[in-house]
């Protein structure tokens, strides 16, 4: 297995809107779905999970975060890659 890192920003409240027990609140949600490899801070969009998942793929590690992060009643908005950390972790592999 190979580890992958990627951001989710999830629908959720921005920086001028969340405060730190929500903050925390969040990120005890997560952490019961499954979602203890990634950091969490407040993005302009929502929340920014930032994940260092292994899997066999960055598609299933993908995949899998999705999947807990909603199941942590969050909506993914989208996914961002660093083109760096997807190329050291495929030359890795």
């Amino acid at each position: 297995m190979s580890e992958f890192r990627f951001r989710l920003i999830v629908c959720g409240p921005t920086s001028h809107e969340i405060s730190d027990e929500e903050l925390l609140d969040a990120s005890d949600a997560l952490g019961a779905a499954g979602c203890d490899d990634c950091s969490i801070s407040v993005h302009e969009q929502g929340l920014e999970l930032e994940f260092d998942r292994e899997s066999e793929s960055l598609q299933q590690a993908i995949a899998s975060a999705i999947r807990d992060v909603e199941q942590a009643q969050f909506a993914v908005e989208s996914i961002q890659l660093d083109r760096d950390a997807v190329l050291a972790a495929a030359s890795s592999s």
